[in-house]
């Protein structure tokens, strides 16, 4: 090298994070971070090209929302930095898939990471290996169960996004079929949650105080199982006292479930033919169609105001005598509580498992209301 040329020092930039008290309570606040970084970057003969300081942003959170940290990417983008330095690797990022978007800018840059307080950083080849590995065992996804049930109701899949109040039935395109994502979330509905003891209650979160609307809780008591009503045992705030043995629900099911079934089916039919009926007595959308061509006719002014108003009312009033229709609701799946009833079929229920047992009865019942005289007066079939 002549002896004339220098060397430009590395032109570092210092990035600091903070998400809540508690880390600024553990030393990670933005003082602490600051002097520790510049004391690295001095001790080291780095030029500082500036700060980047994100306060009460999570690490979690991608960088598009993190305003310092996408000052920095747009300085890397201008060829302003060669170096990002940071304490620890979770001040940058514990998201992965955000952390592989912003190192694509990084290399496409040439512009490297590194970790004062970790032996992290992207400048050798060994130490990318290293960090890259760690990346996948400490921020990679851990598919639990909790996390799957979670991504199961994710509505972000049929486009719909919902947080804070704020609704957007379009928010991007669906990645999932509407029918699909629904027959998951009913089946959602109806799983049963693990019973801590390990016991296996046949009607769990299916029976339903008839009182107060809240479920019934399962408890053994010796060799019989109960369920009562936990408003009435935990706040004294309903009038439900009385326990119902879980062998008296199995018994009232098996006889008195087909008369149930005749009588929703009936009820059934009767309600969709007169939804139906009221379907083909007016036709709403021909209503409104009429009032927008009439409002059209008047800025037109092809009629004269008198008229408009005439024809205003006549229309409101059309629309105003017949409600809207109520959608068309699924038809619950009578052939399914058929196969329940079928001649013989008890016989083959009495050498099911609890668990067998409890997976029929949820696979076609959705609620069982029960009185606080112990008397079931509802069934709602799935």
């Amino acid at each position: 090298m002549p002896k004339n040329e220098t060397v430009s020092p590395t032109r570092a930039a210092l990035y600091i994070r903070v998400s809540t008290e508690e880390q600024a309570m553990r030393g990670y606040s933005l003082e602490a971070q600051r002097e520790v970084l510049e004391s690295h970057a001095k001790s080291h003969g780095m030029l500082i090209a500036g700060y980047y300081q994100d306060e009460a942003k999570s690490a979690r959170k991608p960088c598009r929302v993190r305003p310092a940290c996408m000052r920095l990417l747009s300085d890397v983008e201008a060829g302003k930095i060669d170096l990002i330095l940071f304490i620890k690797l979770d001040r940058w990022f514990r998201n992965v898939a955000d952390y592989y978007e912003v190192q694509k800018i990084l290399d496409a840059h040439v512009v490297h990471w590194q970790t004062v307080l970790e032996d992290y950083e992207t400048i050798t080849s060994s130490s990318v290996r290293a960090t890259a590995a760690y990346i996948r065992q400490a921020y990679g996804q851990n598919w639990d169960n909790v996390r799957c049930r979670r991504n199961l109701y994710q509505t972000l899949y049929i486009g719909h996004y919902e947080s804070n109040g704020r609704v957007n039935e379009n928010f991007c395109p669906p990645i999932v079929p509407r029918e699909l994502f629904d027959a998951v979330q009913k089946l959602l509905s109806n799983n049963a949650k693990a019973n801590p003891t390990g016991r296996v209650f046949l009607f769990t979160s299916l029976l339903i105080c008839a009182e107060c609307g809240h479920r019934l809780a399962g408890i053994r008591n010796g060799r019989y199982c109960y369920y009562r009503c936990r408003t009435y045992t935990e706040r004294r705030t309903c009038p439900h006292k009385k326990q119902i043995r879980e062998e008296d629900v199995e018994q009232w099911l098996f006889s008195f479930l087909g008369d149930q079934l005749e009588k929703q089916r009936l009820e059934w039919d009767i309600k969709e033919a007169r939804r139906k009926q009221a379907a083909a007595s007016v036709d709403r959308a021909a209503i409104r169609r009429k009032l927008t061509r009439l409002k059209e006719l008047y800025v037109a002014e092809m009629i004269d105001l008198e008229e408009y108003r005439r024809d205003y009312e006549l229309y409101t009033a059309q629309l105003a005598e017949h409600p809207t229709i109520p959608a068309e609701e699924e038809r619950p799946n009578f052939e399914a509580v058929e196969t329940i009833l079928a001649k013989g079929f008890h016989s083959i229920y009495d050498s099911f498992a609890p668990e067998e047992k409890r997976t029929l009865w949820r696979s076609v019942i959705k609620e069982i209301h029960v009185d606080k005289e112990r008397q079931i007066t509802r069934i709602v079939f799935l």
